[in-house]
């Protein structure tokens, strides 16, 4: 039957395929596979013989370098990058030795051993000394997800290990040439036009473009090269591994794309990540279903994320001990004095929080989120201090193509019907219910919550909220809307009808509130983000406490927030809380994207229809299901 072998292309993600990172690109061989010197391979064909190439194609290629080592892309894209080369700049120009995973394929693939390794080591500890030499390990290494070979033996010659923080390029600056068995670091070293000395047979090598130093007495070696025996010039090699031999996709969109298309996927994407590249994150408070999906907006793919328990001054031993840079704790859920001591140990600290948009299904029933905000200054419902998102909005500059940009957001969230937990809607007429008097809603909110205890004022709970709505009008159609956990059972904390009944007129508990707005007249919150959906569907929002939508001059505030000066346009909050302060990842891939790509998945997942109704027992067991599969 027909075979073709399939592996990770040139340009894979911008992270670690071990860490969860999906990839952009794929080769598929018919022939045999490239890594793979003990036969021929597609790839090697290709290389041998460039028969092949238009002068469209070497067009592509030459423009396709020119890009690659412009936007400086590698493999996986990770770690910390000056941006330029520093060879010139250092004036001690060093031989850098690649490390490789420890029984990765690509060694027997290579014709390589162990030994082959000790070879190569000794030969350029003798021929330079351990001043002159670096060692950069594999990330999968330095990530703690693989052993490599040199590690031990750089540390007994006191040879240098290369700061693991930095990405392939910045390793490849100031380097004078590049030894290494069979790594693709050799083969994007080429690319940069750096010498380049193998000791295995990785597929670039035996082509004019490299000094080879394999053991030409095994006969297998031999073989390889003998098959290749040839030259080619580093933009034909581009062209055969890039553009014919490789195939790309968009994990995003999950279609095929070009070259270039990959490309701007992977720059996006890199620069999504890129403020937490490099490092070690510990995080804190965090449930064990919510790790996996946190891991990824926290850099998880490319920088190392150690979860450990609840936050406490006590546990900054994990930090220290990790060698952490950074300690994420989610919301407000750490103890008095915390956070300063985080800042005493000289690491940032960030907080964590669920996004305004979040996925379809509520949080509680253990649905991982789809967007999360990280916030180095505050987070955005403690009105207490100023939040990231705050000092946004009262800086202002917000450039026109954002706010046009906010304001197709907020027609398609709109005309979509898209809200935080995307629930469906309720088949209710409020109008005719009301029977001509004017129709206010008030949103409860969780009794207990974070929200509630930072952004409220004098009126502090639900019962509280709408005892002075139906004081403050009496003739008026009151409709009290639930909130879906405190109904689906997973807060506590619910009222009895008995208790709202003599103050509402009717009490809504299924589907999104926001099929409710274009029924009311207003809407009445403490600091609920239904007073931010109300805004963005242009329905009136009276604000009893500080949530971080009020004292902008859009809601009608019962509390001052001094703070607060600005006045705010509609769009310039929508920018602000929608675009610049979330992340947002893709539902399916895990991808860093923008909230428009994220949008598209979640209305592709929102047409499958909302989640079902279920009894308590059948929630209940779906939730301990969801959660032990994020605990394996």
């Amino acid at each position: 039957m027909p075979l073709v072998l399939l592996e990770d292309g040139f340009i894979r993600s911008a992270g670690l395929g071990k860490l969860g990172a999906p990839p952009v690109s794929l080769v598929v061989d018919d022939i045999g596979i490239y890594f793979d010197a003990r036969a021929p391979s597609r790839l090697e064909l290709l290389l041998s013989d460039t028969s092949w190439l238009t002068p469209a194609l070497q067009r592509e290629a030459h423009l396709g370098l020119e890009r690659w080592r412009h936007e400086r892309l590698t493999k996986y894209n990770t770690g910390i990058d000056t941006g330029r080369d520093t060879g010139k700049d250092t004036g001690k120009p060093r031989i850098l030795v690649i490390d490789q995973v420890r029984g990765d394929a690509s060694i027997p693939g290579a014709l390589a051993t162990e030994a082959t390794f000790a070879r190569m080591f000794d030969e350029a500890l003798a021929s330079y000394g351990a001043a002159r030499l670096s060692v950069r390990s594999h990330p999968d290494v330095t990530a703690g997800r693989a052993r490599g070979y040199l590690m031990e033996r750089a540390r007994r010659a006191g040879v240098a290990m290369l700061d693991p923080a930095l990405s392939a390029h910045a390793a490849l600056d100031g380097a004078e040439a590049i030894w290494t068995v069979s790594s693709a670091i050799g083969f994007e070293a080429i690319l940069r036009g750096k010498a380049v000395k193998t000791f295995g047979v990785p597929f670039y090598a035996g082509f004019s473009l490299t000094s080879d130093a394999a053991d030409m007495s095994d006969s297998a070696v031999a073989a390889a090269f003998a098959r290749r025996g040839g030259q080619c010039a580093i933009e034909d090699m581009f062209a055969a591994a890039f553009l014919v031999y490789a195939r790309y996709a968009d994990p995003v969109t999950r279609a095929a794309v070009t070259f270039d298309q990959a490309v701007d996927r992977l720059i996006d994407w890199r620069q999504r990540v890129g403020d937490l590249a490099g490092g070690r994150t510990v995080a804190f408070g965090f449930s064990r279903w919510k790790r996996a999906s946190a891991s990824v907006f926290l850099g998880g793919s490319a920088t190392p994320v150690t979860f450990a328990g609840r936050a406490r001054p006590s546990a900054l031993t994990k930090a220290r001990t990790d060698g952490a840079t950074r300690v994420a704790v989610w919301g407000t859920s750490e103890p008095a004095g915390f956070a300063e001591t985080v800042r005493d140990e000289g690491l940032a600290l960030m907080r964590v929080e669920d996004g305004f948009i979040r996925s379809v299904g509520l949080g509680s029933d253990l649905r991982p989120a789809g967007s999360l905000v990280i916030d180095d200054l505050g987070i955005y419902y403690d009105a207490r201090t100023p939040s990231r998102l705050e000092t946004r909005l009262q800086g202002g500059d917000f450039p026109k193509p954002l706010l046009a940009r906010a304001a197709r957001l907020r027609e398609r969230l709109v005309a979509t019907s898209t809200t935080k937990y995307n629930l469906g809607s309720p088949a209710l007429d409020l109008a005719a219910l009301a029977e001509g008097r004017p129709a206010i809603l008030v949103a409860e909110q969780v009794p207990g919550d974070a929200s509630l205890r930072y952004g409220s004022g004098a009126i502090s709970t639900n019962l509280e909220l709408l005892t002075a709505v139906r004081r403050e009008h009496p003739d008026a159609f009151i409709a009290y809307k639930e909130h879906p956990d405190v109904v689906a059972g997973n807060r506590k904390g619910r009222l009895s009808r008995s208790a709202l009944m003599p103050l509402a007129d009717n009490v809504v508990s299924d589907g999104d509130i926001a099929a409710l707005f274009g029924q009311v007249q207003a809407v009445h919150v403490i600091s609920s983000l239904a007073g931010f959906e109300a805004l963005c569907r242009g329905t009136p929002v009276v604000v009893w406490g500080k949530p971080f939508y009020a004292g902008w001059g859009l809601t009608d505030d019962r509390e001052a927030i001094p703070r607060r000066t600005r006045r705010v346009t509609l769009d310039e909050l929508v920018a602000a809380t929608l675009i610049l302060y979330p992340r947002y990842i893709d539902p399916i891939s895990g991808v860093p994207c923008a909230v428009e790509a994220f949008l598209d998945t979640l209305d592709a997942l929102r047409a499958a229809g909302p989640p079902p109704r279920q009894t308590l027992i059948a929630r209940n067991l779906g939730r301990v299901k969801r959660w032990l599969m994020a605990l394996r």
